[in-house]
């Protein structure tokens, strides 16, 4: 596998990795990737990327993840990138704990983000506290937030993990199953 961190500049690796028919899975973070419009940017070379994001469409990591996708996919004519569904997120939770800390005195509002348990878009949002390993890190795991696996199949992101939100299974073009 041909493991990527790229954010920006997704579209030429991909177009090149795609043009060479690199017989080699390109799997990794492409943050690109994870908005709709990443297929039409590639003219199609998408097909078989791998990446990771915060959510998807058409997944359910929560009550609100699908009807927040639809909004935005009708107003902005493409799904969310990883970082519109954390952004969403963040401003509920900064604005919650604002709420809670009765203004905007820093240290109230850390404790009040301290306090934070947050259903939004991604998962369940906790923090650890100041005298944790991860200070003030967001929580993961199961129950939490994870983040999905997706991979450009024919045109589509298809979430192939976790498991249990799965539409779909990692199925790799041609030139990587059979290179020539």
């Amino acid at each position: 596998m041909i493991t990527t961190g790229i954010s920006h500049v997704g579209v030429q690796p991909t177009v090149q990795w795609h043009d060479q028919r690199v017989p080699i899975g390109m799997v990794g973070q492409s943050s690109q990737a994870t908005t709709s419009t990443f297929w039409k940017d590639t003219n199609g070379a998408a097909e078989g990327v791998i990446t990771a994001s915060a959510a998807a469409p058409g997944v359910a990591l929560t009550p609100s993840t699908i009807a927040f996708t639809d909004a935005y996919q009708k107003r902005f004519g493409a799904s969310p990138a990883y970082d519109g569904y954390t952004t969403y997120d963040e401003i509920h939770v900064i604005a919650n704990a604002i709420k809670a800390a009765g203004g905007t005195d820093p240290d109230k509002i850390v404790d009040a983000m301290e306090k934070t348990h947050y259903t939004g878009t991604v998962g369940t949002i906790e923090f650890y506290g100041k005298d944790d390993l991860y200070t003030h890190a967001i929580k993961y795991g199961p129950g939490l937030v994870t983040g999905v696996v997706l991979q450009w199949q024919s045109g589509k992101q298809v979430t192939v993990w976790p498991r249990d939100k799965a539409n779909g299974k990692i199925a790799f073009p041609a030139t990587i199953t059979s290179p020539k």
